[in-house]
């Protein structure tokens, strides 16, 4: 279950980004795992290998010059659970802030079918407890679903 626990919200992320590149409003890219293949046959068929080391968030790219990441999470609860982030990926976007980029997280909630926006300085203080669905609304942005399939985060994005 948890394996695919994500794939209605990255499938559309990944309609908004291709919609984006289409237009020619930003570029944003999906990050794949960095994959070591140890075994390759001679068909050219994987037979071993593993994840070299931690992805750091699920997107990156350009918007108006500036870098952006960002990260993609469901949940089925009434809150973000804290674990659904790992440490490495907060460190990895306070730092995008740090250093003049943008980060935040987009995130669907199941159980009311709504997209929020949270920027990463807006949360960070809260990243060690469950953030309610409640505390999302008032720090994050709602996103609305339009036809065909797509979330634009992109005025959400504040870009100085």
């Amino acid at each position: 279950m948890n394996k695919n626990r994500g794939m209605l919200l990255e499938t559309i992320i990944n309609n908004t980004i291709q919609y984006y590149w289409t237009n020619n409003l930003a570029y944003i890219e999906k990050k794949n795992l960095n994959i070591k293949f140890k075994n390759v046959s001679k068909d050219r068929t994987i037979t071993d290998g593993y994840i070299a080391n931690k992805s750091t968030v699920d997107y990156i790219g350009c918007l108006k010059g500036k870098f952006i990441a960002f990260e993609a999470k469901s949940t089925y609860q009434k809150y973000l659970p804290a674990n659904n982030l790992k440490l490495h990926q907060k460190n990895y976007l306070k730092q995008i802030e740090q250093n003049g980029g943008i980060s935040f997280l987009i995130v669907f909630f199941h159980f009311t079918n709504e997209f929020y926006l949270l920027p990463t300085f807006k949360i960070m203080t809260k990243w060690e407890t469950n953030i309610s669905i409640e505390e999302i609304k008032k720090i994050g942005f709602k996103i609305e679903l339009t036809f065909p399939g797509i979330i634009d985060f992109l005025p959400y994005i504040k870009v100085n």
